[in-house]
């Protein structure tokens, strides 16, 4: 499935626009408020969205100004809508919706705040991959995905590897945290740390991260 094309921004007097890189979508975005930013991490870091868009033009009969992302959940389609501090629209019930339109979700501020510790870690996170990501071949990425066959920290990871550059080493298991190979639970409720603790996926076993 082809993602929609991005609308316009259309900036307000004033406004901030944030422009942020997607490693997912290789492309620069413009975002218009903290809390898109935000929910964009959210997006950028689920191994589970595959590609999404921002402010989508959809065909006529799905378009929503509301919507603020389009996105692909694990192959299926959906839309997401952030409520302002003036609303207090509860988020729309996955139930809702017909199969010809698209079921658009709205994501409230608590919402983001449930997750603001993943958030910022991802915030962190994020910016190795842009400027390291191209560096990394596939049989260090193979090397660093096995190693996490048993539970180990950051740390742990750099001093077994030590004839590569550390900051390559720890881009590398980034990567595979962002491209779903990895996981680490510890970044959900702790501040990132060269501490943090890293394991395989595992279907068995997977949580979000």
């Amino acid at each position: 499935m082809h993602p929609p094309e991005p609308l316009p921004v259309s900036r307000l007097p004033k406004q901030t626009l944030h422009h942020v890189w997607s490693p997912k979508l290789q492309r620069t975005l413009v975002l218009t408020s903290v809390n898109q930013v935000r929910l964009w991490v959210m997006l950028e870091a689920n191994p589970a969205i595959t590609t999404y868009c921002e402010r989508p033009a959809l065909i006529s009969n799905q378009r929503d100004s509301r919507a603020v992302f389009w996105l692909l959940l694990n192959g299926h389609p959906q839309c997401l809508a952030l409520e302002l501090a003036s609303e207090s629209t509860p988020p729309e019930d996955p139930s809702v919706g017909t199969p010809s339109s698209l079921l658009i979700q709205t994501i409230r501020p608590a919402d983001l705040d449930e997750h603001r510790v993943w958030i910022q870690n991802w915030m962190t996170l994020l910016p190795y991959l842009n400027t390291g990501m191209r560096l990394i071949d596939a049989a260090l990425a193979k090397d660093v995905v096995e190693f996490f066959e048993r539970e180990a920290s950051f740390l742990e990871l750099e001093q077994h590897f030590t004839r590569y550059d550390p900051i390559l080493i720890r881009t590398t298991a980034i990567a595979g945290l962002h491209a779903g190979d990895l996981l680490s639970p510890d970044l959900v409720t702790q501040l990132w740390t060269l501490n943090s603790r890293i394991q395989q996926y595992s279907k068995a076993a997977h949580r979000a991260t």
